[in-house]
């Protein structure tokens, strides 16, 4: 993965569009999570049986390794260290070995005593894209060019 070159609060527009990314979740990146987050397979992320227990279809990705992936997909865009709020909604479950839709849209700049912040509303589809899995908004500060 390469480094995105520096975005400035210029060079930014309300309702400028990011993506949609599309990223899929491998089952043994979701074993490989869990297993650094400390709640090793099998369990409801990683295993059928366990995730039919608690009346899932299948395994999910964790919620903190979505969020992960949110946040992969802002700072690629903006740059590492500009992400100054994340709050995300799950309205789904977010499955394995499907392709993910990260789309995110500019909704307002402002410039402050604390600096530039620009605020983004986030969606994250599946294949069908007015069902959601996950909506939400990120805040980043940027730098000027100044």
């Amino acid at each position: 993965m390469t480094q995105a070159a520096k975005l400035y609060f210029e060079d930014v527009e309300l309702g400028d569009e990011i993506g949609p990314a599309i990223v899929s979740v491998a089952l043994e990146q979701v074993v490989d999570f869990c297993s650094l987050w400390g709640n090793p397979a099998p369990n409801r992320f990683t295993d059928q049986a366990e995730a039919e227990k608690i009346g899932l279809d299948g395994p999910i990705v964790p919620g903190i390794m979505t969020m992960a992936l949110v946040s992969r997909v802002i700072t690629d865009w903006a740059g590492a260290g500009t992400v100054a709020d994340l709050d995300l909604v799950f309205r789904g479950t977010v499955p394995h070995n499907q392709p993910l839709h990260v789309g995110i849209q500019v909704s307002d700049t402002e410039q402050d005593d604390d600096g530039n912040h620009v605020q983004c509303d986030i969606t994250m589809t599946g294949p069908v894209p007015d069902r959601p899995y996950v909506i939400g908004t990120a805040r980043l500060n940027l730098p000027s060019r100044d």
